[in-house]
């Protein structure tokens, strides 16, 4: 069986990220009936930025972890029921569509989620399926050295996070290459498209526990520019690609906080000539906190998003 991976302490894997229980996970949020019903889809995927071009590449990574070692044996056939059974058909060839119309490459990689030290010897191996190249040889597997060099056939420079690497991380394989030259590509929280295939927002989510030095409501994009500026310059590059909007959600994790902000980022992608970021806050909003535990409360909350904020 394969599963989507989850965000968990780098050192300790059992530890999983915290989360709130009342409005549960973004990205839920949005991959829900109520959108669905407004003919607007959610995806998320792994993406490339060549750094030398300044552009996004045409080629992006859907990791998903597999319980076993049987995919190392497996058929191509048979590693996409695997996939159609994690992610559901329709939605899987919802996908496979929009990437396709957007002149993608799609690759899933799979692969367990081994202690580190068996990707730092070689011995764990990430199966790649190619769909661009399905039936034609689409299986390949490679360590984490040679995903390093596809990694960097694609970035074209170095972008390293330093030396301490990913705190929170999807697998040990982010974590173990996070302090490598060549990291695992970043991914998009959420691309929202319609049902022809058109891009309707790019949204980042960023979450505010108990922990954040800065009150919720002083959440915004002025107090992370700087310090993670690849994220979201790769961010509008991708927008830019799209030629669509982009959005950071903020979203609490304590519960006596009961509305989310969201803020329209606009703004070049590329630094300015004294080296600083173009991007800003065009638009900010305010809009409860969706309820999970209550039936309409994503009903409520795509309401107030497609009216609002699109």
């Amino acid at each position: 069986m394969l599963r989507k991976p989850v965000l968990a302490l780098t050192s300790d894997r059992t530890r999983m990220a915290q989360t709130n229980d009342s409005c549960g996970n973004p990205e839920d949020w949005f991959d829900s009936q109520p959108f669905r019903e407004r003919n607007l889809y959610a995806t998320s995927f792994d993406f490339f930025v060549d750094w030398e071009a300044g552009k996004v590449c045409d080629e992006v990574w859907i990791k998903r972890i597999s319980d076993s070692d049987a995919i190392h044996k497996q058929s191509e056939k048979e590693l996409l029921k695997l996939i159609s059974d994690c992610d559901g058909r329709e939605k899987s060839n919802r996908l496979y569509r929009f990437l396709k119309d957007q002149r993608m490459i799609e690759k899933y990689m799979l692969f367990r989620d081994v202690p580190e030290c068996q990707w730092a010897n070689g011995q764990e191996k990430v199966v790649e399926l190619d769909l661009s190249n399905y039936g034609n040889g689409s299986v390949s597997q490679f360590d984490a050295n040679e995903i390093q060099q596809k990694i960097r056939q694609l970035r074209r420079r170095p972008a390293p996070i330093g030396s301490a690497g990913l705190i929170y991380s999807t697998s040990s394989l982010e974590g173990y290459l996070s302090r490598q030259p060549y990291f695992w590509p970043g991914d998009v929280d959420t691309v929202l498209f319609d049902e022809n295939n058109d891009v309707a927002a790019i949204i980042e989510f960023k979450k505010h526990t108990a922990r954040s030095q800065i009150p919720f409501g002083e959440q915004r994009i002025t107090n992370y520019l700087n310090q993670d500026i690849l994220k979201y310059r790769s961010l509008a590059l991708l927008r830019d690609k799209f030629q669509t909007r982009l959005f950071v959600l903020y979203y609490p994790i304590p519960r006596n906080i009961a509305y989310i902000i969201i803020e329209e980022l606009d703004g070049k992608a590329e630094l300015d000539l004294d080296g600083k970021a173009q991007l800003y806050a065009r638009k900010r909003h305010k809009l409860k906190l969706p309820d999970c535990r209550k039936d309409d409360g994503i009903r409520t909350f795509a309401n107030a998003f497609v009216a609002d904020i699109l």
